[in-house]
Order: C-alpha cells, then sequence, then structure tokens
C-alpha cells in the first residue's frame, strides 16, 4: 500500500511536468491533414478495442457476460479501444530523433498526430472514468467544470500572485512549495469531483505562467526527483500486478473460459493493425505515398505512459480483471516493440546520389536562387548571420531564400513541441516564441529578394549535425552558416558565449556537409539598412586551393552589392621561395609538387577570370603580394587592423600552395583551419568580422574519384575562361 501511495504520488508530480511542458496551440492550430490522419486512427481504433475485448480474447462470450463483473463487460472494452487510439509522444520523439526523421513530413504529422490522438484519448478517458466513478453525469459536468475553473479564474489568478511574489534573483523555496501543494491538492479536488486525480495536475501544469525559466527550474529542481527515483516505482507496480501464469489461464474457476496462445497472438497482430490501417487509409486519401503512409502508421502505434495510465485505472476500478489487464499490456507492448526495427527496414536511404553534385556557392548562376541554411543557437547568433545575408547581394534575377534553422537540444517533451509548432505554420506571434525566428522574419519583410522559412532542429547535441547536413541535402542548400566563437577574446579573456558543444557541432558539420559551409566569427558586422556608414569594407585574403576559390565565389557575389567595397589580396611566393619549395625528393613529394602545380593552374584561371569580370567595377580591387613564407601574410594583414568590416578567407590549404605546406598539416583537426584560427586569434582582428568558408564535397571529392587527368570537373568539363560568360566564374572546380 505505501509503496502504490508513493507511486501514485510520483505519477501526480510526473503527470503536472507533463502539463507544464503541453501546448494547445498545435491542437488548435491543426492542419487538416493532421488533424483527419488522426482523427481516422482513433475511429478504427476504438471499434477494434472493443471487438478484441469482446470477442476474440474469450472463447465463450455469453459465459463471460452472464457470470462476469458488469463493469468488466461493459467498460473493458471501451477502455481497450481508448489504449490502441493513443499515441505516446515522448517515445515517439525519441524515435523519430534516432532515426532522423523528426523533421520529415511524417515525422512533423506523426508528432501533430500524436498530440490530437492523446487530446482524445484523455478526454475520452476522463469522460469513462467520471461516468464509472458514481455512474452519475454529474460527475462529467463537475470535472468539465474544473477544467472551465482552471482555465478562466485560476489561470489569470496564478499569473498574478506569481508576477508579484517572483523576486528578481528566482523563485524561492516558499514558492516551489506551495506549488508541490498544490499539485496534491489540484488531484484530490478532481478525485474528489469524481474524475481521476492526475486531472487536476496536468491542468495546473497547463495553465501555469509561460516562462521558460519557472519550467527549467522546476525541472532541475523536481523533475530529477520524480524521473529517476518516484517514477519507476510507479512502473515497478505496474509489473508487479502482472502474473504471466495467469495470463494464459481462468483466474476464479468462474467464468469456465480461458485465453489460449493463439488468441494472444491474434489480440496483438489485430491490436497493432488497427491503428495502422486506419493512419495508412488516412493518409493515402491526403495524397501522401504508400511507403510514407505506411511509415506514419506505424509510427502511430507507439505506446507509453498514457496507455499504461488507463489500463491501471481501468484495473483500478475493476474494468479489467487481472487477466484481461495482463494480455493488454503484453498487446502494448508488443505493439511498442517492433516500431523501431521496422522503421529501419522500411527507411532505408534512397537518397541519390545527384543531389550531392554541384551544390556550392560556385555552382550558382547569375539567375539561379541561392539557397542558405542558417543556424543560429541563441538571440545574438541572429543579428551577424542577417547583415552577413544582406551583404550577399540578393536581387530580383538571383533572389536568396533562408531557411533559418532554430538548435535545439533534445532534453525532454517541451523541446519537441517545436516541432509541432512547425508542422502547425506557427508564426511566432507571442512573445515568448523564439526571438532569432523573428528576427529572420522581420528582416525578410523588410528586404526585396529574400525569403526565410522558419525551421527548428531538435536533436541531441552528438547527433544534431546529422540534421543540420540531412536538412542541407533535403532542401538541397548551397550554402550553410554557422556562428562561431573563440574561448577567449583576442584580449584573452574568456568568452562567455563560447560554448564548446557548438563548437564541436560546427566541426562536424564541416566534416560532413556536402554543400559549402561558412563559419561567422561575428564581431559586429552589421546591416546596410542599421549601418550609419554609407558603405561597407570586405577583404578576401587568397592564398589558393577549393576553399579559397570558394570564397572569392562568395566575395564576388557580394561585390555586386552597390554599398560594398572589395578587395582582394592574393599572396604569391616569391620566385626563390618557390625554387626551394618545389623539389622532387621521394613519390609522395612528387605527388604533392604535382598537386600543387594543378592547383595553381586552376586558381590562375581563376584569378584571371576574376581579373576580367572586375575591370570595370570600381568598387574592386584585386593585388598580388609576394611573400616568403606565412609569418610575411601575417604581417601584411596586421597592417590592416581597423580597416575593415569583414575577413574573408577559405578554411584549408593543405597541400594547395608552398606558402603553407609546413604549417598547414593540422588544417583537418582544426575548426577554423590553421589559417582562419590565426586569424580568429590575432589582435589585427579588432572588430572586424571574420568569415571562413569551406567547399562542399560534392565538387572536389567527386573529382578525386573520377581521378586526375586535368579535364573533368564533376559533371562539368573545364573551359578557358570565356569574356560573355556572365557567371563562368562561379562555375570553376578543381581537379587533383
Amino acid at each position: 500500500m505505501i509503496l502504490e501511495t508513493l507511486a501514485n504520488l510520483g505519477l501526480v508530480y510526473h503527470i503536472f511536468l507533463i502539463g507544464l511542458e503541453f501546448e494547445f496551440r498545435p491542437v488548435v492550430r491543426a492542419g487538416t491533414k493532421a488533424l483527419s490522419i488522426a482523427l481516422a486512427g482513433v475511429v478504427f481504433a476504438i471499434p477494434a478495442g472493443w471487438a478484441l475485448h469482446t470477442y476474440v480474447l474469450f472463447r465463450d462470450f455469453e459465459t463471460v457476460k452472464a457470470k462476469s463483473n458488469l463493469k468488466n463487460v461493459v467498460y473493458g472494452p471501451i477502455f481497450w479501444g481508448i489504449v490502441l487510439a493513443s499515441t505516446n509522444f515522448a517515445d515517439l520523439t525519441q524515435i523519430l530523433a534516432d532515426f532522423k526523421l523528426l523533421h520529415s513530413e511524417v515525422g512533423r504529422l506523426a508528432l501533430s498526430g500524436a498530440i490530437i490522438s492523446d487530446v482524445a484519448s484523455w478526454f475520452l478517458f476522463l469522460v469513462v472514468m467520471a461516468i464509472l466513478g458514481y455512474g452519475k453525469l454529474y460527475t462529467v459536468l463537475l470535472t468539465l467544470g474544473f477544467i472551465a475553473f482552471s482555465i478562466f479564474l485560476l489561470r489569470p489568478a496564478l499569473a498574478w500572485v506569481m508576477r508579484h511574489t517572483t523576486k528578481e534573483d528566482g523563485y524561492s523555496d516558499v514558492q516551489i512549495c506551495f506549488i508541490l501543494f498544490g499539485i496534491v491538492l489540484s488531484g484530490l479536488i478532481t478525485d474528489a469531483c469524481g474524475g481521476h486525480s492526475i486531472v487536476g495536475p496536468f491542468m495546473l501544469g497547463a495553465i501555469m505562467p509561460r516562462g521558460i525559466h519557472f519550467k527549467q527550474m522546476f525541472a532541475d529542481r523536481v523533475g530529477k526527483f520524480v524521473e529517476s527515483l518516484m517514477m519507476p516505482l510507479f512502473y515497478l507496480v505496474i509489473g508487479a500486478r502482472f502474473n504471466s501464469f495467469w495470463l494464459l489461464g481462468d483466474l476464479n474457476n468462474k467464468l469456465q473460459a480461458e485465453s489460449t496462445v493463439p488468441q494472444l497472438v491474434g489480440v496483438i497482430i489485430l491490436a497493432f493493425t488497427a491503428k495502422s490501417v486506419g493512419t495508412f487509409i488516412a493518409a493515402l486519401l491526403n495524397k501522401m505515398t504508400p511507403r510514407d503512409s505506411l511509415v506514419l502508421g506505424i509510427l502511430m502505434n507507439t505506446k507509453g505512459l498514457l496507455a499504461l495510465l488507463i489500463l491501471t485505472s481501468a484495473r483500478d476500478l475493476k474494468a479489467l480483471d487481472t487477466q484481461t489487464y495482463g494480455v493488454m499490456l503484453v498487446a502494448v507492448w508488443a505493439m511498442t516493440v517492433p516500431v523501431g526495427p521496422f522503421l529501419a527496414l522500411i527507411c532505408k536511404s534512397t537518397k541519390s546520389s545527384t543531389q550531392n553534385k554541384q551544390r556550392s556557392i560556385q555552382s550558382v548562376g547569375v539567375e539561379t536562387e541561392l539557397l542558405i541554411l542558417a543556424c543560429t543557437h541563441t538571440a545574438s547568433n541572429a543579428s551577424g548571420i542577417i547583415s552577413l545575408i544582406d551583404a550577399s547581394n540578393p536581387s530580383s534575377k538571383s533572389p536568396i531564400h533562408v531557411f533559418a534553422v532554430k538548435l535545439v537540444e533534445l532534453t525532454d517533451h517541451n523541446a519537441a513541441m517545436l516541432i509541432v509548432h512547425d508542422a502547425c505554420n506557427k508564426t511566432g506571434a507571442d512573445g515568448n516564441d523564439d526571438f532569432s525566428s523573428n528576427a529572420f522574419e522581420n528582416y525578410a519583410r523588410q528586404r526585396e529578394n529574400v525569403s526565410v522559412q522558419s525551421l527548428t532542429a531538435v536533436s541531441a547535441y552528438a547527433t544534431m549535425h546529422e540534421d543540420i547536413c540531412n536538412m542541407a541535402d533535403e532542401k538541397h542548400v548551397n550554402f550553410i552558416i554557422l556562428p562561431f566563437r573563440m574561448p577567449t577574446t583576442i584580449d584573452g579573456v574568456p568568452d562567455d558565449r563560447y560554448d564548446p558543444l557548438l563548437t564541436e557541432i560546427s566541426k562536424k558539420v564541416m566534416e560532413n556537409a556536402k554543400c559549402s559551409v561558412g563559419l561567422l566569427v561575428d564581431c559586429g558586422l552589421v546591416t546596410f539598412h542599421n549601418a550609419s556608414l554609407e558603405s561597407q569594407n570586405f577583404v578576401m585574403f587568397f592564398i589558393g586551393g577549393p576553399d579559397d576559390r570558394e570564397a572569392l565565389a562568395y566575395a564576388w557575389r557580394m561585390a555586386r552589392h552597390p554599398r560594398v567595397n572589395l578587395k582582394v589580396i592574393r599572396f604569391t611566393l616569391s620566385k626563390e621561395a618557390w625554387e626551394v619549395s618545389y623539389h622532387h625528393d621521394g613519390d609522395e613529394e612528387y605527388k604533392t609538387n604535382e598537386n600543387i602545380r594543378q592547383q595553381k593552374q586552376i586558381d590562375d584561371a581563376c584569378i584571371d577570370e576574376f581579373k576580367l569580370k572586375s575591370m570595370n567595377e570600381p568598387s574592386i580591387v584585386l593585388c598580388e603580394k609576394l611573400v616568403n613564407n606565412l609569418e610575411d601574410i601575417i604581417n601584411i594583414v596586421s597592417t590592416m587592423e581597423g580597416q575593415y568590416q569583414l575577413y574573408i578567407v577559405g578554411r584549408g590549404h593543405d597541400g594547395c600552395s608552398p606558402i603553407t605546406a609546413p604549417l598547414f598539416e593540422c588544417n583537418k583537426t582544426n575548426k577554423l583551419g590553421t589559417w582562419g584560427e590565426t586569424l580568429a586569434s590575432s589582435s589585427v582582428m579588432g572588430s572586424t568580422s571574420l568569415l571562413i568558408i569551406q567547399q562542399g564535397a560534392s565538387v572536389d571529392e567527386l573529382d578525386e574519384k573520377m581521378g586526375s587527368d586535368g579535364k573533368h570537373f564533376g559533371d562539368t568539363t573545364r573551359q578557358p575562361p570565356v569574356k560573355d560568360a556572365e557567371d563562368s566564374l562561379l562555375r570553376t572546380s578543381s581537379v587533383n
């Protein structure tokens, strides 16, 4: 008895946490597709559950009806139907995250459908509980009255109290104690009304003031204790009530009926099929492919806490006996376990390799839309990226479409709810919505030729780079922009905005992205709309190699902005230094030097074309500096301190230029590249922002696989510079 009491207390607090994270907006704003698919699953599941309990499990229903408890006969089938209709949101979120389906159409529909199914199941469950408790209609009315009281009276009262009692330094222990007491009290009230004790805590959590600091504080101080200690007691009680020896036999020798193994297997199969078929048919009618419809049907069979809660409550009210309770418990377990393996079998990667070709800045012509995936984690990241996009010269011939992605760590139910908001066309109208998404959308409304689509990447930090890369592949993005912070400022002071986990994400995106990636070290870059200066000065440092050519292509696009002055400085090895560096001691060094020679030929062609295209552009200056080593480059850059608002560099130079050969061997281990990190950590940066660009694997790495014959470039053939080709510079590639 003590164990069950503690278990129920843990359940009450857990339900409050669920209510605290719950949002009604996705249900209200759900589209017709999500609504029809979710309701179809409920409509198919409830009659199927009733039929399974009534006609399949027992051999002789008439005997059972004559000798069994009336509640078991009348209400047991209804509880079975409600169990089959439910879909567990939290477990479904984890499954979708594991298979990287959170941001797919199927994943968004599944999350929206899970919310709607759970709301419908909750409502039916509470209605049946109220009727079953006393058999009177007034129990339902009292429960609905408490819900209305909570929404219209208690909610504004709580907001007023929290606003006038909360101090600036956070919530006091007295407030936490009152909230814990209120949770138990609300459960007692709804239990006295004839409903279930979980109704009150859920409603109390749902109406709490929507402050993210309160949610985080309560989860940190109470949630961990509830999840790690009290909820396991609840699951322990559920397991203790299950007896495998009673599962297939007659419990009390009064019903003269017992289930068999074939009946049990049949119940599990039919229970799994019921909601899957309903969801599958509804998805087909909504013009989804058969494969996606099948995946969606399987996903909607995910069961969890709500199903266990319904079964436990039905057993306590004697609507289910020990045998029917055990059979359904096994069925719930058997319906959820195969979801993962089925998805692994169905959702094999079928991405075409053609999606990975020519997805770079160089591949975008002057009359082609540039697709950018802009990632932000905090509001402070958005302004610099918006300024960079504004300087990228969106025009009527070459507009820019931005996928503004908010990076959110997958830690709880509330984080996954952001995905449902996207699926339900959440536009961010209230003050609690993400500021960075609003910033991008406000910018797009003020700037012509820029469109924005706000998305949310919800994942564990360890796999978030996979979500970013998958999004880029799915949207055919040309350029990914990520914010980057150094551990310390140029003065050696630790930067409190530095996050090593986000830095690791940037590194993994660089390693795995098939399109071009840019890391922006923002030191105050501003948009032209807000800039006090009439124009801004950018400089691009060209050493050589695929990444520098990609950076030059982006700099060329920016230079066409009427208020951008661009200076391109090409660092070339002096003749004496070249003769010393270019030697052939061994096959390996010969291959390296030959690769450098080939890269230099391509660099020369790229620079020649840039000269030709910019010769009549007074805002573009191209100069060449002879250097002997990297130290000479740093000395030249140090003379430019404070003259430019943005430095643009390529990330990788290993094996591309004899200038960097001795010093750039660790390029692949540096997140910004050796040259990028040298600049970012140098005092010459000052208030100048830094953009480090890496070309995607789709162009140059494919060339490596094709060989180094100096002719073919992915799907294109290398041509000499053509004067009439307006965008030929942007289509230059490389060979090795």
